[in-house]
């Protein structure tokens, strides 16, 4: 179920400016986060909030575009003249097994632009996907209050370099490397997975049946040999020549053929451990510039 809050933020004075900027807040949730209005309502009594769920899926595709502020400007333009606002603040949370994945963005409704963007991976915590979504909306806002932090640090290491993921990217790689695919289900990557195996699965066969053929035509070639040498009737010394001639040029074929399918295996076989490598599992991190206050225009 995708629970859609539609909040409008009035801000008072915020940044001294004689216009005050405001914002547009929609959140995405997969599924429903008990309370998330009123919590919301509590830690920014300042501001205030109308709730409407009749907007459904809005920036729902976002992730399928390589640059999602561009593909979206003229409907951020559009909210922005709809419902008079400067910014249109975007936070979206998707839970997976024991972890949730909070991703906000920040557009100017006049540019139509994506000014700022945090995504953040995290493990449970007690009303963590609150907690981490007031910090968000209250670091945008310029809003912060030190209980959010202490919430957070209760669960965190604070030495991150003795922190042991359960999943590595060497893991992942060194699994591809017994059995095509293994790593790349072992990162979540299903299709991927699918599709390592399958290329290597029909490679692997492929060299079996030439292997095999090979093998068969080299053993008919000595063995009509043998009958070609042992007779002396023309019909049969006939009929062993071209059985013998036959199975000498199959066994040329399928001995090239079985030498390029086996490199072909060998080759992908390397190639789907490095992808597995590359695509492997690895921590989430807050990768976008901290916030300044200072650089927002008050104007939108």
């Amino acid at each position: 179920m995708v629970r859609v809050l539609l909040s409008i933020f009035f801000l008072n004075n915020l940044f001294g400016a004689s216009q005050d900027p405001t914002y547009l807040v929609f959140n995405h949730f997969d599924k429903e986060i008990p309370d998330a209005e009123k919590l919301l309502i509590e830690n920014f009594n300042d501001s205030k909030f109308e709730f409407d769920a009749s907007i459904k899926d809005i920036f729902s595709d976002l992730d399928s575009y390589d640059n999602p502020a561009s593909s979206h400007m003229e409907m951020i333009k559009d909210l922005g003249e709809q419902y008079k606002v400067n910014f249109i603040l975007l936070n979206k949370i998707e839970h997976k097994e024991d972890r949730f994945i909070l991703d906000g963005l920040l557009f100017n409704t006049r540019s139509g632009g994506l000014i700022h963007r945090r995504k953040i991976n995290l493990k449970h915590y007690l009303n963590g996907q609150i907690n981490e979504l007031v910090m968000w909306v209250g670091k945008t806002l310029g809003i912060q209050q030190q209980e959010w932090q202490e919430n957070r640090e209760s669960i965190l290491f604070s030495d991150p370099e003795s922190i042991s993921y359960e999943k590595t990217p060497m893991g992942a790689a060194i699994r591809s490397l017994i059995a095509p695919g293994w790593g790349q289900a072992y990162s979540d990557k299903k299709v991927s997975a699918g599709v390592w195996f399958g290329v290597e699965a029909s490679l692997s066969l492929a060299f079996v049946l030439s292997y095999l053929n090979y093998d068969k035509s080299a053993k008919g070639f000595l063995s009509n040999s043998v009958f070609y040498n042992g007779t002396d009737d023309e019909k049969l010394v006939a009929k062993y020549r071209s059985l013998a001639e036959t199975d000498w040029d199959n066994h040329i074929i399928y001995s090239r053929l079985a030498i390029a399918l086996a490199s072909a295996t060998g080759t992908g076989w390397v190639s789907n451990s490095i992808h597995a490598w590359i695509f492997g599992p690895r921590p989430y991190t807050n990768i976008y510039q901290e916030w300044d206050n200072s650089s927002k225009s008050s104007k939108g």
